[in-house]
């Protein structure tokens, strides 16, 4: 994993901490990005893992925790191959 970057947002007047890190995707599509997001905001952390694929013209997202993202993304990048 490669640290990319860390910056605050405000939200509600609370300072939130957000870090994020570039992970590896499987070979799936013609381009592919994914990035774990850590969310802080003084003590509790939520993770949320971001997976993009490019298939032809179309872009799949899946967003939410890390398991869930790699339980579905391929299924997901299937349907999108299927429907186009």
């Amino acid at each position: 994993m490669t640290e990319c970057s860390k910056y605050q947002v405000v939200a509600g007047g609370a300072a939130v901490t957000v870090t994020t890190r570039v992970l590896p995707v499987p070979p799936l599509g013609d381009e592919r990005w994914s990035q774990l997001m850590t969310f802080t905001a003084g003590g509790p952390t939520s993770v949320v893992k971001q997976t993009a694929v490019r298939t032809g013209r179309v872009v799949v997202v899946v967003s939410g925790s890390p398991a869930l993202v790699d339980a579905q993304v391929e299924k997901a990048v299937e349907k999108a191959r299927v429907a186009h």
